[in-house]
């Protein structure tokens, strides 16, 4: 594949009205390698120098473009040892999307147990959600209850693309992590570049109850959260249901 000829063709026509800056376009391919899995998560890009030749542009724009990436906290870039694609453990701690906490604001990290691991035929739901490629008909789910203090808070239900994450299932089953998206970084090369979520105020049903302790038709809170991978593809679709009697729903943007 010929990375050169597109950023210099486009070079060579500044004129054009919907031609994007030269970093830009340098910023995009090397999203689109990295999403790839051409360099994973920890690994250490091309010098600046060696990318500038490879692109046919000064080394100032591939530098302009790696601080673009820094930004976003696609790259880690540390002085005399070079440019790092992210890991989980570089871009935030792992538990940075849990929103859960003691409105005590005692700082508190959830135990993990896994009620469920197996993989099925994908619903209606989960394909469409998953947006999941023709000819993939299977998912991986896990059904895991998150304590507080022995105290069962949440019920997390949450569906993976089989063909996606070939193997996720024995995986899960055998590790049992807390948490799943640094996994998916290391063994699948998949990096979490966002999340979106959803809120409601949910009835607890009889299966939440019993794992939660709950009465049934207690208020909960629910929680539906899409994880997107760095090329724009569904990774993970979770559905929570929180118990808010000591705990709440906290973000706090920076």
């Amino acid at each position: 594949m010929n990375l050169t000829s597109p950023v210099t063709s486009l070079a060579a026509n500044p004129s054009q009205p919907e031609s994007k800056p030269l970093y830009l376009q340098i910023k995009e391919l090397l999203v689109q390698r990295i999403a790839k899995g051409e360099w994973g998560p920890g690994e250490l890009l091309p010098s600046e120098m060696r990318l500038a030749s490879e692109f046919g542009v000064h080394q100032g724009t591939v530098r302009k473009a790696l601080d673009e990436l820094a930004a976003r906290n696609l790259v880690v870039r540390h002085q005399g040892k070079g440019t790092f694609v992210s890991a989980v453990g570089m871009r935030h701690n792992p538990y940075h999307f849990f929103r859960m906490r003691p409105r005590d604001n005692v700082l508190e990290r959830p135990t993990t147990e896994f009620l469920s691991v197996e993989r099925g035929a994908a619903s209606a739901a989960e394909r469409e959600t998953l947006r999941m490629d023709a000819g993939w008909s299977e998912v991986v789910r896990a059904v895991k209850l998150r304590k507080y203090d022995g105290k069962p808070i949440i019920v997390e239900r949450i569906a993976y693309p089989a063909d996606l994450f070939p193997g996720l299932d024995e995986l899960l089953a055998t590790l049992r992590p807390d948490t799943t998206y640094g996994l998916l970084e290391e063994r699948y090369r998949v990096l979490i570049a966002r999340v979106s979520e959803r809120l409601s105020a949910i009835a607890a049903s009889t299966e939440d109850a019993a794992l939660l302790g709950a009465e049934a038709g207690k208020p909960l809170l629910g929680i539906d959260r899409l994880a997107i991978a760095l090329d724009g593809r569904p990774a993970e679709w979770r559905v929570s249901h929180c118990s808010t009697d000591d705990y709440e729903y906290f973000v706090e943007h920076h």
